[in-house]
């Protein structure tokens, strides 16, 4: 099986989001100040389904997080909520069409999806820490014959 990160995978699969196409997009870290964004892995049971296969339904939960302008201005603040909202559209859109992250041979996506509505997670004096929950379900095949 190809060791392809699926931390890796999900980068690759938004950076091709539209919504986030201006933004920077790491993993696990995000700047202090600016507007990023960062898949940060979350820790969670892997393993939904075992088949007699060797097969398995497994999920890998994140958290799609940001760094945003904030404050006391209404609209931005507005804009801000309304762009997380745009994201969990955009998965349930690509879920619907098939259009899924690439995770290498031996496992394929089922979905993706916002387990969350997007939420301001911390605050400093100009900026704010946003981010959703989200999850990949995949099937990935066993080595059993």
């Amino acid at each position: 099986m190809d060791n392809t990160s699926i931390a890796a995978a999900l980068r690759e699969y938004f950076l091709a989001c539209p919504l986030l196409e201006k933004y920077r997009v790491g993993v696990d870290w995000l700047p202090d100040h600016g507007v990023a964004f960062s898949i940060d892995t979350t820790p969670a049971s892997q393993i939904l389904q075992r088949y007699a296969s060797g097969s398995s339904l497994r999920q890998y939960l994140f958290n799609l997080c940001s760094v945003q302008d904030y404050g006391p201005d209404t609209l931005q603040n507005l804009a801000n909520s309304g762009l997380y909202e745009e994201l969990a559209a955009w998965m349930d859109a690509q879920t619907k069409a098939r259009r899924l992250p690439d995770l290498g041979p031996g496992r394929t996506p089922r979905l993706i999806e916002a387990q969350s509505t997007g939420y301001l997670f911390t605050v400093s004096p100009d900026s704010g820490r946003y981010q959703i929950q989200c999850r990949l379900v995949y099937f990935q095949k066993g080595d059993r014959r």
